[in-house]
């Protein structure tokens, strides 16, 4: 008789939240003390290890802040807190996803340099008037050495020349 008496003295989670929304944090300690083992479970379920006592304590501490602020449940606790619990999951998990550490930046560099096409276009076009501008024997030289690759050595039969007066003509060709 005396476990009916004392349940009807025992207040309702309503009565609890309207107290800690007028202040008294002893209330909100009642509500910790009967909701925690359901927030424990559901936060056991969501993560593993310690994650998931961070994971009701900062449930807690929310839902409180929320109360204390005038918001939150008029009656039902135990959804709001569960509720409150699988968001700040989500939250954390969204967070982790957006960002990824890593030393290794081949995903985000192509690899292929940038080329201005402006800037090719008008050093190409230099060049060639550079090279027209040049006499036809220095145009020759510098044709075999940088375009086809060859040798002085090679070259000086097709002038008449000894390969050290091929190198030296070529040197005055590029100045």
């Amino acid at each position: 008789m005396t476990d009916l008496l004392s349940d009807v003295e025992t207040p309702s989670d309503a009565e609890l939240i309207s107290r800690v929304r007028g202040g008294d944090v002893a209330a909100y300690g009642e509500l910790f003390s009967r909701h925690k083992d359901a927030a424990r479970r559901l936060a056991r379920q969501l993560v593993r290890g310690p994650d998931s006592d961070d994971l009701v304590s900062d449930a807690f501490a929310k839902v409180l802040t929320v109360l204390q602020g005038g918001g939150g449940p008029d009656v039902a606790f135990r959804a709001y807190l569960l509720t409150a619990v699988r968001r700040l999951h989500v939250d954390r998990v969204r967070s982790g996803q957006r960002l990824q550490t890593t030393d290794d930046l081949t995903p985000f560099d192509p690899g292929v340099p940038f080329q201005d096409t402006a800037v090719a276009g008008f050093e190409s076009g230099a060049a060639a008037k550079a090279f027209a501008s040049l006499p036809e024997r220095w145009q020759l030289v510098l044709w075999h050495l940088e375009v086809e690759g060859q040798k002085p050595a090679e070259i000086a039969p097709l002038l008449g020349m000894s390969a050290n007066s091929v190198s030296a003509l070529a040197y005055r060709a590029r100045e």
